[in-house]
């Protein structure tokens, strides 16, 4: 009896070190607190309470704006695009977290510049099929694998997939399927830049 009840202590005691971290309270603002924003804000709360974004939260700060195009600074702001799929809108704001990481190494992105121009020659550069010129081009290659492999931790490598297949036909067309096409590249590529959530 006392060496049950002496496990059971130890079971208790270790919890803390083995239970996952929680999403930070997220600061979400309302561009025009319409209908489809707070809608948004509902789907956001929802899946910052049934997955543990703390890995993928570099900036808390949040706008939701009706109608804005998705993107990271200076605030990080969504759309409510997605409201009729939930994956995709968690792969918007893991994406737009996604600069936030190239963020941190501010003056430190020529090498991954570099290294992804020359793995890369020639993607488009232009919006829908590249992004908005050279250089947003080849760092957007960089943040969709880590929005690919963000959201594979988050809801397995088949849903992770499938928005990156329904995205590769949507936007920055080009530069998904590069990415889907060259993972294993990706990945040395950014792990050589020391490029990780």
């Amino acid at each position: 009896m006392l060496h049950r009840s002496s496990l059971l202590l130890s079971l208790i005691l270790a919890l803390p070190i083995l239970a996952h971290g929680e999403t930070p309270k997220l600061n979400i603002k309302l561009a025009h607190n319409s209908a489809c924003e707070q809608r948004t804000l509902l789907q956001v709360n929802e899946f910052a309470k049934r997955y543990d974004l703390k890995k993928f939260t570099l900036t808390r700060d949040i706008v939701i704006e009706q109608g804005a195009m998705a993107h990271s600074k200076p605030v990080l702001t969504m759309n409510c695009r997605f409201l009729d799929n939930d994956d995709r809108a968690l792969s918007q704001y893991v994406h737009e977290q996604g600069h936030w990481v190239l963020g941190r190494r501010q003056g430190d992105l020529q090498p991954l510049f570099l290294a992804l121009t020359q793995a890369f020659p020639n993607i488009p550069t232009e919006f829908p099929a590249g992004g908005y010129g050279v250089r947003d081009s080849y760092f957007h290659l960089a943040v969709l694998m880590l929005e690919w492999q963000g959201m594979e931790e988050l809801v397995g490598d088949k849903r992770a997939l499938a928005v990156m297949k329904w995205k590769q036909g949507d936007h920055y067309t080009e530069l998904y399927k590069t990415v889907i096409a060259n993972r294993p590249q990706m990945e040395k590529i950014l792990r050589d830049n020391d490029i990780h959530w």
